[in-house]
């Protein structure tokens, strides 16, 4: 059964990464799932005391991944945006590259189609919440502060909430508004959260017989044939093969979307540092052809890789299409083909310049608005017939820039036009 685990955080709280000989201690603003997974292995202690139900729950019955920050979004190392974002809609322009390579689309764009600054890769999480540094001072005997021994850390505030999952067949009941003490400070009351479970329900997979697009969403440690850390995209493949059971899958190997990260961590019961891997990062993509829907039900439940009981290799289905494509130029060939229909009708002549001066009118952004759009579009329909209402309105919601393209077509077929007149009077 697999459950969501939601935590309140009633005060602020700090998993640490890096050393704190250093004098400053970052906080990760994810959750590591053997971070989440240590915190309620010592909550179970604090209520139950009895080592045989322990190594039943924790040792062989209990994934729990990585708790995110709720609203937060991970982009996936195949997705580009536009760099400087140097105009309003710069934002629109985000294009995942794996969703065009699954669905055997290309993507030839290289600049913001915006502001025509270039594209490149922006991976990882966004919409996280800020840290805030909080300070203090090591005393001596007599409290008074002691020279050069300044330390600050991160923290993130208290009301935040984070999600995670928890998939076991054990009964979640004492976790159920439950206290879970995460990270540093726990003496000082720092990262207390209220724990609420609810069960997950499984949603109906629609499944299509082709290459699909997954991404990482948390480290994925893989090891060779030989058992050590890999970031070789074929012991990738030959993991997927076998977690999945689809012996025929195949990984269309794109190296530009591989990006690593040193996974660390703390042993709290032998007070040791845990031994680093290295591990693909959260948002890495994948296109595999040959992944069947059970193939798919398997990766989504196990992961893939090492410690996958702590939330490591968990896997997210990216999606089928595009769900944003770069606008496309308003081409003579476009053009033509588009409006076909239009220009055998009778009545084209009618509408033609209502449809150019609307154009013009609403390529200009500096006054848009959905008024402004509503009449000019009146202004047309009222003259066009009504066959070619639903045609029109498709080429009034084109990008401003788009439409600006349009009226220059249509003023430079007019003069076409009359040059034809000319030479046929002559």
């Amino acid at each position: 059964m697999r459950y969501q685990l939601t935590l309140r955080f009633e005060t602020p709280f700090s998993v640490g990464i890096g050393n704190e000989a250093l004098f400053h201690t970052t906080t990760q603003r994810v959750i590591p799932g053997a971070t989440l997974r240590g915190a309620l292995a010592a909550l179970w202690w604090r209520r139950f005391d009895s080592a045989d139900d322990f190594a039943a729950l924790f040792d062989d019955d209990l994934l729990v991944t990585q708790a995110v920050p709720e609203g937060a979004v991970l982009r996936t190392t195949s997705t580009v945006a536009c760099k400087y974002g140097a105009e309003p809609r710069c934002g629109e322009a985000v294009y995942d590259c794996a969703l065009f390579v699954a669905s055997g689309e290309a993507l030839d764009i290289r600049v913001c189609p915006r502001c025509k600054g270039p594209l490149t890769a922006t991976p990882g999480w966004i919409d996280l919440p800020d840290p805030v540094r909080r300070g203090r001072v090591q005393l001596r005997a007599d409290e008074t502060a002691e020279d050069g021994r300044l330390y600050s850390r991160d923290y993130v505030g208290k009301g935040t909430r984070y999600i995670a999952e928890i998939e076991t067949s054990a009964d979640l009941s004492w976790l159920h508004d439950a206290t879970v003490r995460i990270g540093q400070g726990r003496s000082q009351d720092r990262g207390r959260a209220l724990a609420t479970v609810a069960p997950l329900e499984e949603k109906p997979l629609t499944w299509h017989d082709r290459p699909v697009a997954i991404h990482l969403t948390s480290p994925a440690i893989i090891t060779d044939e030989w058992g050590a850390p890999s970031l070789d995209l074929e012991d990738v493949e030959r993991e997927l093969q076998r977690v999945s059971g689809d012996e025929n899958l195949t990984l269309n190997r794109r190296p530009e979307w591989v990006r690593s990260e040193l996974v660390t961590g703390w042993h709290g019961r032998s007070n040791l540092p845990k031994v680093p891997d290295w591990a693909f990062a959260p948002g890495v993509s994948f296109v595999v052809d040959g992944l069947t829907a059970d193939g798919w039900r398997q990766l989504r439940r196990c992961g893939i890789g090492w410690r996958r009981i702590d939330g490591y290799g968990q896997l997210a289905l990216t999606g089928w299409e595009p769900t944003n494509r770069p606008p496309f130029e308003v081409t003579e060939q476009w053009w033509d083909q588009e409006s076909a229909e239009l220009r055998k009708h009778k009545s084209w002549g009618e509408y033609k310049s209502l449809l150019r001066m609307a154009c013009i009118n609403l390529s200009d952004t500096s006054e848009a608005s959905e008024e402004k759009t509503q009449r000019n579009l009146d202004l047309v329909l009222a003259k066009a017939p009504p066959q070619f209402h639903d045609k029109l309105r498709e080429l009034l919601a084109l990008e401003p820039r788009q439409l600006g393209q349009l009226a220059e077509l249509l003023r430079s077929g007019s003069k076409k036009k009359s040059r034809n007149k000319k030479g046929r009077r002559k």
